[in-house]
């Protein structure tokens, strides 16, 4: 099982999935992000999501490599990659469940220099 969660929100926050499912979810926003990743960050945020994909890990909102500056745009781009994937996945409800954690997170949380870990534990 793969936990998501928002340490900053606490357990009652977290959604628990098979691996299976994780995977698809996580794929399913890889793609749906990829056409409109412009940016370094979204190009970054593509390429992380695709190997979280390929890992067996938890994912914890502060995982992404948010940046102070961007934050709102970036969170706000995470949001819209996660509905559009949610219009055609037979996960929705858990991806809707993720994207709720993700426009929780708070501004105050986000560290500056916070890089991509590439390498998730187990």
């Amino acid at each position: 099982m793969i936990v998501f969660s928002n340490r900053r929100l606490g357990p009652a926050a977290e959604l628990l999935v098979s691996v299976d499912v994780a995977q698809s979810m996580l794929r399913a926003i890889a793609d749906a992000a990829r056409p409109e990743a412009s940016a370094r960050w979204e190009l970054e945020l593509v390429r992380w999501l695709e190997a979280r994909a390929a890992a067996t890990a938890a994912i914890d909102v502060s995982d992404l490599a948010w940046t102070p500056t961007n934050f709102d745009r970036q969170r706000d781009f995470v949001v819209a990659a996660i509905a559009r994937a949610a219009e055609s996945s037979e996960h929705s409800r858990a991806l809707a469940r993720w994207a709720a954690m993700i426009e929780a997170h708070p501004r105050d949380s986000v560290q500056f220099g916070r890089l991509w870990s590439w390498q998730p534990t187990a």
